[in-house]
């Protein structure tokens, strides 16, 4: 009798850590992306790819900030960024684009300066406006 017990347990057993087993590789949604670990340049603390920022007031966006690497340098207070594209927004709807072939963020203020084919598209009235100059357009 007790060798039957001792059978069916070792069979109830199995059955839960196979069931287990199959309920943990099956339902599996979780997606990890490879990670690659590399040498980073001289200066360079940390590296950040598709690097993106988005200033939210009040529920709705201000600004966002994207590129395709963000490299800070805490020791200059600096990021320095590559493929750089900054939406300006108004009303939740895109005014304003500006384009750069790469920038900086100086951390402790938060000051981009953009560098190389820097553009800037937009609605005409909003280029105006942050330009400072009239739409000759608008007047006519």
């Amino acid at each position: 009798m007790t060798n039957k017990v001792r059978k069916i347990l070792f069979v109830f057993v199995i059955g839960i850590i196979g069931l287990s087993g199959y309920n943990l590789f099956s339902n599996s949604n979780s997606h990890v992306e490879k990670i690659v670990l590399k040498a980073l340049d001289a200066g360079i603390d940390i590296e950040i790819e598709n690097f993106k920022a988005v200033h939210e007031v009040g529920g709705g966006e201000k600004w966002e900030l994207t590129a395709d690497l963000a490299q800070v340098d805490q020791e200059k207070d600096l990021t320095l960024l590559t493929n750089v594209k900054l939406i300006i927004m108004e009303n939740d709807k895109q005014k304003l684009s500006v384009i750069a072939d790469s920038g900086s963020i100086m951390n402790e203020n938060n000051d981009i300066q953009l560098e190389g084919n820097v553009k800037m598209v937009g609605a005409s009235e909003a280029v105006a406006k942050r330009t400072g100059k009239k739409n000759q357009d608008a007047e006519q």
